[in-house]
């Protein structure tokens, strides 16, 4: 097998920013929107058939794919080099087109509003149209929340400038560099290569990793600018609630996820009512290193002083061998995404920092890595190739129902940790096997309860702003700090003031995804359950658990998930998963003891 580590976007796509079919793409989309406005204005209302329905679904599903492809080219060069000039204002030049576009097709909402409930309803449970339900029924009960065509319009103006504001944080984000000294020479690295840091065996490395980004997000300017940059998009986000007619702040996020506000309410509960387990797992860690206090660049750290490291190379043989252990089809598709320059692995200056799989109905999933050689970033290759895979089962599905919602999409990405995580388990000895368990635990706390920690905080700051009270930095960075106590408890001694608390600008996802990780804490809590049913049961659950992939978008949550054994209205549900976890508490404790 020949490793293929960086895109071949030429292969899928286009062989630069000069190639005339992508202009030719871009110049396509208003006629596009155009052609589908003539056929369909004053019709969708007047709609009587399922042949009408199926006929309208397989034109506007051609149209918004051929309208992506230049969208997707573009964001995929970005993400390689997010300080390219000339890909920025091509982007932007795109964001304008697809908002003209989006103006000439704000009948189509206005027109299923025409049709009405109980109309799209009948259409729904018509056997003809069985592969549309899902869609059917989700535009039938988003009705209520759209506005009429004039306030659509301007609320469509208005999205350009928050592109601008968003945009504004993403490119500030991805120019810092981050200076810190290492074996006496002081270095510049990426923001990735300065967080990987804070894993490092030696106290002082950890220390001065977090100092490092301190100075840059503690930076007055940034603070003054992320700050205004975050209330911003609250307020707007807000703004939206109160038109809209949405009854929480979090309804537009819990619309989407298709889960009820009650569902995601309960989640929140039961996870912020186990967060004295964190406590428990901090005072043994803090027993087994020896200290006698426990700071925040401590919270990462392994056990032992010497850090184990797996190149690209031996990543890509560990998960291999994982997926050959679980499903064929798993493992193929892996090898697939490995050969077929569909995989960027590694960090590079400008490159987008974190990682992320990216597909859509009828094309082949990409992943996004910046591998650099930790036990986690094996975990993070087995994450994301856990989506492409999903990616990849969901291609039955129709288009309009291909995405799952965020409450599912972490899914197989989690599993397939789980997986890695046994495959791993049997290779150690005891006192590996405590330092990997300190490790998964880290990771269980971190995308568990400290997803739901995050949302706390968003829901606290935008039900502020909702109520009309103005917030500065320094509000948020006080906020951040309750809700860090509130999970740690005294547990951990914060390297700065409540004051000076920046921890809040350096998550992405609550600038542009507003309460977007709770998905994170949901997909951990479903994998659990899935997880203990395929340990009972063995490859008669592989079928059943590829067929909760395969299902995409195409059902609601609490439907899918209750056709193969879970109720996600339980609180039991969440609290097995959370005995799961004091389970490795537990042991972790005896071991540590």
């Amino acid at each position: 097998m020949t490793l293929q580590t960086n895109w071949n976007l030429t292969k899928y796509f286009f062989s630069g920013l000069d190639d005339p079919r992508l202009q030719a793409n871009i110049d396509a989309i208003l006629p596009l929107a155009e052609a589908f406005a003539k056929k369909y204005q004053n019709i969708i209302k007047t709609f009587t058939t399922p042949e009408q329905i199926l006929e309208y679904y397989a034109d506007y599903e051609k149209m918004s794919h051929d309208m992506g492809t230049g969208s997707v080219y573009l964001s995929y060069l970005q993400s390689l080099d997010t300080q390219n000039n000339a890909v920025i204002k091509k982007m932007w030049e795109l964001e304008c087109i697809f908002i003209e576009a989006s103006s000439r097709l704000l009948f189509i909402s206005q027109e299923w509003k025409e049709l009405g409930y109980e109309k799209i309803m009948a259409f729904a449970n018509n056997p003809l149209l069985k592969d549309y339900k899902n869609a059917l029924v989700s535009k039938a009960n988003n009705l209520k929340y759209i506005l009429g065509e004039r306030e659509e319009f301007v609320l469509n103006e208005k999205s350009r400038a928050l592109g601008v504001v968003e945009g504004l944080r993403e490119e500030l984000a991805n120019s810092y560099t981050f200076e810190i000294e290492l074996d006496g020479k002081k270095k510049t690295v990426t923001e990735e290569e300065i967080r990987s840091l804070r894993t490092n065996p030696n106290r002082e490395i950890r220390r001065k990793s977090y100092e490092s980004l301190r100075q840059v997000y503690n930076n007055k300017q940034v603070q003054i600018t992320l700050g205004n940059v975050y209330a911003g998009i609250v307020k707007n986000w807000t703004s939206d609630v109160k038109l809209r007619g949405y009854t929480t702040v979090m309804e537009p996020r819990n619309t989407s996820e298709e889960l009820e506000n009650e569902v995601v309410d309960m989640l929140l509960q039961e996870v912020q009512a186990a967060f004295p387990l964190y406590s428990r797992f901090i005072e043994a860690k803090r027993k087994c290193m020896k200290l006698d206090e426990f700071h925040t660049y401590d919270v990462q750290a392994p056990l032992g002083s010497i850090e184990k490291e797996f190149n690209f190379d031996q990543a890509v043989k560990l998960h291999l061998e994982t997926m050959a252990d679980f499903d064929s089809e798993f493992h193929r598709y892996s090898l697939d995404m490995l050969e077929s320059w569909r995989i960027d692995a590694f960090p590079k200056f400008g490159k987008q920092s974190g990682a992320f799989a990216s597909y859509r109905a009828g094309e082949p999933s990409f992943v996004l890595l910046n591998h650099t050689n930790k036990l986690r970033d094996v975990s993070t290759l087995s994450h994301e190739l856990g989506h492409a895979t999903h990616g990849h089962l969901s291609q039955g599905q129709k288009p309009a129902v291909y995405d799952s919602p965020l409450s599912l999409a972490e899914t197989a990405s989690i599993f397939n940790e789980m997986l890695l995580s046994e495959k791993i388990r049997k290779e150690l000895s005891t006192e590996e096997y405590k330092e990997f368990l300190n490790e998964k635990l880290s990771d269980v706390f971190a995308t568990i309860f400290r997803q739901i920690q995050y949302i706390a905080f968003e829901r606290r700051v935008h039900e502020a702003i909702f109520a009309g009270q103005e917030l500065t930095y320094h509000d948020f960075n006080q906020m951040w700090r309750e809700e860090q106590i509130r999970m740690t408890g005294e547990s951990v001694i914060y390297d700065v003031t409540a004051e000076n608390e920046s921890g809040w600008s350096m998550i992405p996802h609550i600038f542009g995804s507003p309460f977007y990780c709770y998905a994170y804490a949901f997909g951990n809590i479903l994998v659990f359950a899935l997880y203990n049913r395929y340990q009972k049961e063995g490859q008669s659950f592989i079928e059943s658990y590829k067929d909760i992939l395969r299902a995409g978008g195409s059902k609601r949550p609490k439907d899918l998930l209750a056709e193969h054994g879970f109720d996600i209205t339980s609180p039991t549900f969440y609290r097995d998963a959370i005995e799961e976890i004091e389970k490795m508490v537990v042991e972790f404790e005896g071991l540590v003891e």
